[in-house]
């Protein structure tokens, strides 16, 4: 496995982790991919409902097989608004997903988490760089469409709470965390 694909994740799982509440009662994945939050979190966290929501196909089936959420959907996160309500969930996630939208759909996509969940959690390089097609494969969502930016959050209502180069920048206000991995 390429190392430079497979590590992304290593520098601030620990990080995320630590923002999500240790009496989380109910967390929804927001583009799951293959589950690495949700096994996480069922891990080191004891949610009583956890919710996986992707696009792609094989990432549902994966995450299907290992039982990691208790709920499944395939959404298309260009399409709003989001199938939930208000405040349905404590936390919500959103980890290296929302530069694969277009900007405008990403920012309607950051008020439709903030509106079912309590608590958001997003992460997202923090300069855009365009993918090699052996990585996107034959997942055509996985391309990069969109560039996000410290002042993009704080436009938001965020606030920056830490930066670095492959550490996170992690960005808060009373209802909302966002980590943005650079």
């Amino acid at each position: 496995m390429n190392s430079e694909v497979a590590t992304w994740t290593r520098p601030f799982l620990h990080e995320l982790l630590e923002e999500i509440p240790k009496d989380v009662d109910s967390l929804i994945d927001v583009g799951c991919g293959r589950g690495i939050i949700g096994a996480l979190t069922r891990i080191y966290r004891t949610p009583k409902r956890l919710v996986g929501v992707d696009i792609f196909q094989d990432y549902i089936d994966f995450c299907k097989k290992y039982k990691i959420y208790d709920e499944l959907h395939r959404l298309d996160l260009r399409e709003m608004p989001l199938p939930f309500q208000n405040h349905e969930f404590s936390v919500a996630t959103c980890i290296e997903t929302i530069e694969h939208l277009p900007k405008q759909q990403g920012e309607r996509l950051l008020d439709q988490l903030h509106r079912i969940a309590e608590v958001v959690i997003v992460s997202t390089p923090y300069s855009f760089f365009k993918q090699p097609d052996s990585h996107v494969g034959r997942n055509p969502f996985q391309a990069h469409v969109s560039k996000w930016t410290v002042e993009d959050f704080k436009k938001k209502g965020f606030d920056v709470k830490g930066a670095g180069s492959w550490t996170q920048r992690i960005v808060h206000d009373a209802h909302k965390i966002i980590s943005i991995n650079p």
